[in-house]
C-alpha cells in the first residue's frame, strides 16, 4: 500500500529536468533573448529590403520569422518549466527541512537546538 502511494511521486520526479540541469541552463536564457533581439533586427531589415527594394526572398522571411517565434516559444517554455521545478524543489526542501527540524528537537530533548550538551 505504501508502495502505490510513492509510485505515482517517482513518476513525476523521473519526468522533471535535475535542478543542475536548470542551474546549466539560466544562463542561456539571456544569451537566447539575445539572438532574438538580432534575429528581429535581420527580420526587419530583410522586410524593408524585400518589399521596399525589391531585393531578398519571401521565403527566407518567413523561415527567419518563425525560428523568432519557435526562440520566443522556447523560451517561455523554459521559464514556465523552471517555475514548476522550483517550486517544486521549494516544497521538497521545506519538507526535509521540517524533517530535520524535528530530528534536532528530539536529539536536544528541549525543542531550544542551543549545541550544548545536558549534564
Amino acid at each position: 500500500m505504501a508502495r502505490a502511494a510513492q509510485a505515482p511521486n517517482t513518476g513525476a520526479q523521473a519526468q522533471a529536468l535535475p535542478p543542475d540541469l536548470l542551474q546549466v541552463m539560466r544562463p542561456l536564457a539571456g544569451v537566447l533573448r539575445t539572438v532574438r533581439a538580432v534575429l528581429l533586427v535581420m527580420v526587419l531589415l530583410h522586410g524593408i529590403a524585400l518589399f521596399l527594394l525589391g531585393q531578398g526572398s519571401l521565403p527566407g522571411l518567413v523561415v527567419m520569422g518563425v525560428v523568432w517565434w519557435g526562440l520566443g516559444w522556447l523560451m517561455q517554455s523554459a521559464a514556465q518549466l523552471g517555475g514548476a521545478q522550483a517550486s517544486g524543489v521549494n516544497a521538497a526542501t521545506q519538507a526535509l527541512q521540517d524533517r530535520l527540524r524535528q530530528v534536532a528537537q528530539q536529539r536536544s530533548g528541549t525543542g531550544l537546538g542551543t549545541g550544548k550538551k545536558k549534564p
